[in-house]
């Protein structure tokens, strides 16, 4: 892309916030901070490392690259592949590690298995043991209403706690210390360190009043692990919300995955032209980003380092000049307030272990009188055995979540915003919010 398109978008150093400056290497701020751009992309996130990757590409695969992305086929391209893929890149946080590197299995291009959470779930030393990172629990409940609600749990012990498959762990609800109602299995064994979002039934006492919730682990042994967290919750005649309830009305009927995408990016258009909005930010676009070919400025961020450096040289061969690819966290964005028109994400937010956090850091970058859109998020619990897809990428350690139409408002007023529009195609849901 070229310098020209880059001075209309002004990124901040996540250090002081100042403008950087581009040079051929890097993103540089008078501070003295330094982002790397890497094959065209900035890396915009403080701490990162990389490596040589010790199974380099093939010519064969890097063949099967190319014509999965339809791009011309010669020796330049390929060799700017060979290099975006001769680094790995390392993270501590087990979050942004699971998401990086992921690109070749994504395009069915597996140079190497990679180990999943099975394989790696070698006993250890101790008692096991688990802490509630995050719960989607209200504050308030109408008594003797049957509920299920998300819970985001960390294993802080050094034991692996095994699926229920393998004589594991189910997750449930306990009130006062009571026996606990129905459990939802461990789809997957969660290594030490390693954090897992899971819904479980939620039977309400039937006596009004405070009450205390619990977090359990169960054994098949009769054994019982109970977080350190204790959740209290009150329990009324009658629930009120402090905001309303999100019951959008049934959208077109929606024949695959890749239809009800379509239907999210016709509604997004719309409101662009609705706003005459001119610049935006899509959230987590992989390679394939929905809103390139709204006539807008679109910078498009993501924290898997080899996808964005892919899709900058897809989109370069083919032609795209509004374009901007970027690598950064969600949560945590290199942008002034009010720097875009909109924001959208597509099938993204129910994968950040925080959706609370990316949401309120949209609102922020998003101009007065702009609009956030949040589409083809799934709703529901899937309280059963997941689905094949699921279960391949849990093992990864990628984030899979589903919440329910109340979890979701509850997000979106949590992160100040309002729907404007909602609908829901099947289980997919999509809303335009504004602040």
């Amino acid at each position: 892309m070229g310098s020209r398109l880059w001075r209309r978008l002004l990124f901040r150093c996540l250090a002081c916030g100042k403008v950087l400056r581009r040079t051929k290497e890097a993103l540089r701020c008078p501070c003295g901070q330094a982002y790397p751009l890497m094959e065209g992309v900035p890396l915009l996130l403080p701490e990162w490392r990389s490596s040589p990757t010790a199974a380099p590409l093939t010519d064969a695969q890097l063949g099967q690259v190319v014509a999965a992305f339809g791009i011309r086929d010669d020796a330049a391209t390929r060799a700017r592949f060979a290099a975006i893929f001769s680094q790995t890149y390392q993270f501590d946080d087990s979050f942004l590690e699971a998401e990086n590197n992921y690109l070749l299995q994504r395009l069915n291009i597996d140079r190497q298995a990679r180990p999943t959470v099975e394989t790696l779930a070698a006993p250890g030393q101790g008692e096991p043991a688990f802490a509630v990172v995050r719960h989607y629990v209200p504050a308030t409940l109408a008594r003797g209403a049957a509920t299920s609600h998300n819970v985001r749990i960390r294993n802080t012990g050094p034991e692996p706690l095994l699926r229920h498959a393998r004589e594991g762990w189910s997750l449930a609800f306990s009130w006062n210390h009571e026996p606990a109602a129905a459990a939802t299995p461990l789809p997957v064994t969660l290594l030490p360190g390693r954090e897992l979002t899971l819904p479980a039934r939620l039977a309400a006492p039937a006596t009004a009043g405070p009450a205390e919730l619990r977090v359990l682990l169960l054994h098949p042994s009769g054994r019982r692990l109970a977080a350190p967290e204790r959740l209290p919750v009150t329990i009324v005649e009658h629930l009120s919300r402090p905001y309303p309830p999100l019951a959008p009305p049934r959208g077109p009927l929606v024949p695959d995955y890749d239809e009800d995408h379509r239907i999210g990016i016709r509604l997004v258009e719309r409101a662009i032209q609705l706003a005459r909005a001119r610049r935006g930010l899509e959230i987590a676009s992989s390679s394939s980003p929905a809103t390139c070919n709204f006539g807008c400025l679109t910078v498009n961020i993501d924290i898997d380092a080899q996808t964005m450096q892919a899709a900058h040289l897809v989109f370069s061969e083919r032609g795209y000049t509004n374009v901007i690819f970027a690598y950064c966290d969600a949560a945590r964005l290199p942008f002034a307030p009010a720097t875009f028109d909109f924001v959208a994400t597509f099938a993204a937010l129910h994968h950040f272990a925080d959706p609370v956090s990316v949401l309120r850091e949209a609102a922020r970058v998003v101009r007065p009188g702009g609009f956030i859109a949040v589409m083809c998020e799934p709703t529901g619990h899937e309280l059963g055995e997941p689905r094949a897809n699921i279960l391949e990428v849990l093992e990864h350690g990628v984030n899979e979540q589903i919440f329910s139409l109340d979890e979701y408002a509850a997000m979106f007023h949590a992160a100040g915003l309002r729907p404007a529009s909602a609908q829901l195609d099947d289980d997919s849901l999509k809303v335009i919010l504004r602040r």
